[in-house]
């Protein structure tokens, strides 16, 4: 009898520790229902598509996450006149048709691109990797046929019948004189173009600034970008050792992806979620210190030996002279390809791109305050940078370039734009610059109308 009610005992401890265990499970997935409702706006179990942001967010900028690290180690490859393009073959989006094309840049095609029909309206795009987001966001909404860039230009009136053609010439760190060189090189190759759109400033004076840092002629291609390269080629194994270590967090981050991917429960998605943004963090943070160790290791190269010719400063430029040097470039820059395609009646617009680091009347809520770090590499090149290319802007638009200033567009908005610590925006921020874009364009293309009606 004992033993009868010992065991009943138990069964009953047992059913109740089950049922609060089933409980707490339950309530956990409604609590993890309700965070995922107010994230993603939409019920987890009816959601439509199962690819993460994060994945998405890291191959719009060319990161695939892949395992083979002979393979996906190194995205990079030097270029005899671009600086550096990324490597063939590590990048496709089958959806949408994006890969890394003939010259290493994400298209849908092959270049030169040849019109098949006097229908097609082409658009390059120029500039960094915010430029590229920018092209690369433009195609993917496009293909899967969401509101994006170009259903904004069809509501030009010129453009409304148009097949726009969108045509990525961005790249990773490029900045000045790299798209005016990459347009000149095209051109005499036989692109051809209908309008071009150049988005830049931030690599402009973020990188340069690291380029005088570490006394490499400002005009030069990014530092970060060239200097790994330039350092692998001499069979630096510290460098080496740091791309085997980001590879391994990225070949963790490609599996925790697909974890989070395959979750059926909110609570799992919830707990994947939180893994995988740990991960992230550290992925981007051992980027941080790769830059930083390229930069330091940057002074011990014998360039006098290196297959890759690097010009040098003599000494570290003062700061004022340093931005104003790059204004400078920047501004003929700018007002040359504006030429160039003036000459061959092919329209120009120039948007310099918003970045946290430049003060504006925007309040951060504390959700967004964690994508800016105050000592942050390229807090200085912007602050400092920032105001010297904005001074120039009224001088290249009495020189009719069509330049536009974007610094204040996310002022108005409350929700987060940014999603990094660098310079680069969520789909939220891609939006409203898609808009405002098009806006511009759209302003710039009436007024061309208006005139070419007077003057028949």
């Amino acid at each position: 009898m004992k033993n009868w009610k010992l065991i009943q005992g138990i069964k009953t401890e047992f059913s109740l520790v089950s049922i609060n265990l089933i409980l707490a499970f339950i309530g956990l997935e409604v609590v993890s229902l309700g965070f995922y409702y107010s994230q993603e706006k939409q019920l987890f179990y009816t959601r439509k598509d199962t690819i993460s942001q994060v994945r998405e967010d890291l191959e719009k900028t060319g990161t695939r996450l892949g395992t083979d690290l002979n393979n996906e180690s190194i995205l990079e490859r030097l270029h005899p006149f671009f600086g550096y393009v990324l490597k063939q073959e590590i990048f496709a989006n089958e959806e949408s048709g994006i890969r890394v094309n003939n010259y290493g840049l994400l298209s849908k095609y092959d270049y030169p691109f040849i019109k098949s029909n006097n229908n097609q309206f082409v658009i390059g795009v120029f500039g960094g990797s915010v430029a590229n987001d920018f092209a690369v966001n433009s195609l993917i909404s496009e293909a899967i046929g969401n509101q994006g860039f170009i259903q904004y230009l069809k509501q030009i009136p010129q453009l409304k019948d148009k097949e726009i053609i969108i045509l990525c010439f961005a790249g990773g760190g490029y900045k000045q004189p790299q798209q005016l060189l990459m347009l000149n090189y095209f051109i005499s190759i036989g692109q051809e173009f209908d309008a071009v759109i150049n988005i830049d400033g931030f690599n402009e004076v973020a990188l340069s600034h690291q380029n005088n840092q570490e006394r490499i002629e400002l005009f030069l291609p990014s530092i970060q970008h060239i200097l790994p390269l330039t350092q692998l080629a001499s069979d630096d194994l510290s460098v080496m050792a740091a791309i085997v270590q980001i590879s391994k967090l990225k070949n963790n981050l490609s599996t925790g992806i697909n974890k989070l991917e395959s979750c059926k429960l909110a609570f799992c998605y919830g707990w994947r979620s939180l893994q995988v943004k740990g991960l992230l963090n550290r992925y981007q943070t051992e980027i941080i210190k790769y830059d930083e160790q390229i930069a330091r290791n940057s002074s011990k190269i014998d360039r006098s030996n290196s297959l890759v010719y690097l010009n040098k400063i003599s000494e570290v430029l003062e700061d004022k002279v340093a931005f104003e040097k790059v204004a400078k470039n920047w501004y003929e820059s700018s007002l040359t390809m504006s030429q160039i395609l003036a000459d061959r009646n092919i329209l120009y617009f120039h948007f310099v791109q918003p970045n946290q680091y430049h003060p504006t009347e925007r309040i951060y809520s504390p959700e967004e305050k964690i994508f800016i770090i105050e000592d942050h590499s390229y807090a200085v090149g912007v602050r400092k940078g920032y105001p010297v290319l904005l001074s120039k802007i009224n001088s290249l638009q009495e020189a009719k370039v069509n330049i536009f200033n974007t610094v204040n567009i996310f002022d108005g908005e409350k929700e987060i734009v940014y999603r990094d610590a660098c310079c680069h925006y969520n789909m939220n921020g891609q939006t409203i610059l898609e808009r405002y874009i098009a806006n511009s364009i759209k302003t710039i293309m009436e007024k061309k109308d208006i005139n070419s009606r007077k003057n028949i």
